[in-house]
């Protein structure tokens, strides 16, 4: 074989093997919140983001929310399930963003959030759990939620 088709068929085979690698997808990843944004359902300014959500449709738009209620309701009415390709929430305790199905939540009444949805979200289970006893509240998952 000519050494110019021996390097042309290694070129290809190397183009080959890493053709799969680029052609995956990245995570996706929450997106962080600004001082002025408002919130795609209510309008109201996001402003204590301990009980903020956010989902990203699979078009890349992300929307977010000043409540965990908000963002429940939105994806219910506004937009269709399976155009939402990810759902985060805020941990209520660290303030970090978790995907929503990894989470664990509190609903009560006797919890004030921006718009009385009453439901915070918790990563850690057992912090969860805790503040529901302590509360007599219920516990719920994600897919509760969103039923």
């Amino acid at each position: 074989m000519p050494k110019a088709q021996t390097l042309l068929i290694a070129g290809l085979l190397t183009v080959l093997a890493f053709l799969p690698i680029g052609c995956q997808k990245a995570p996706l990843k929450p997106v962080g919140i600004a001082a002025d944004e408002l919130c795609a359902f209510c309008k109201g300014m996001i402003a204590e983001k301990q009980y903020a959500a956010e989902f990203i449709t699979k078009d890349g738009f992300v929307r977010k929310f000043d409540d965990i209620a908000c963002m429940v309701q939105h994806a219910k009415g506004k937009v269709k399930k399976e155009n939402i390709a990810a759902y985060f929430i805020m941990d209520f305790p660290s303030q970090q963003w978790v995907p929503a199905q990894e989470a664990k939540y509190v609903k009560s009444d006797k919890f004030k959030t921006p718009k009385d949805g009453g439901i915070l979200a918790f990563k850690d289970a057992a912090k969860a759990q805790a503040l529901a006893s302590q509360y007599q509240a219920a516990l719920i998952s994600f897919e509760d939620l969103m039923k």
